[in-house]
């Protein structure tokens, strides 16, 4: 896989991945108000904090990978941002015609200012060689 192959891979995921930390999070307050009962055999109580465990240690490493990649966003220009936002992580239909028209260009410039961000991500994570 390529840097821009896993670039490409990130953004289409990061939304999963937000979604996913709030999962995560629901299951284990769930997971502690049902270790909280009385009547939990010692069995099922262990097996819960060993989940508990698990999904505290995937949320800690799901969060700090949201980390990273939205500092890496944050070093685009806002219009690098909103493409990106808006045509592969939170992807929208006519995202390519709704920003053409905002910015007042053609569409084809809208693709080509996706790529520039792409590249420059690639850069930004994996140094200058893509």
């Amino acid at each position: 896989m390529t840097g821009k192959d896993e670039i490409l891979s990130i953004l289409r995921n990061l939304a999963l991945d937000r979604a996913a930390v709030q999962l995560m999070q629901e299951d284990i307050v769930r997971i502690e108000e049902d270790a909280k009962q009385k009547e939990l055999p010692a069995g099922k109580r262990k097996a819960l904090e060993k989940e508990r465990v698990r999904l505290v240690a995937c949320l800690l490493a799901t969060a700090s990978h949201i980390s990273r990649v939205e500092r890496l966003l944050g070093l685009l220009t806002a219009e690098e941002q909103k493409v990106l936002d808006w045509t592969l992580i939170n992807p929208r239909k006519d995202a390519v015609f709704d920003l053409a028209a905002e910015y007042r260009c053609d569409a084809s410039s809208i693709y080509r200012l996706r790529a520039r961000a792409i590249s420059k991500l690639v850069r930004l994570r994996y140094g200058a060689g893509e």
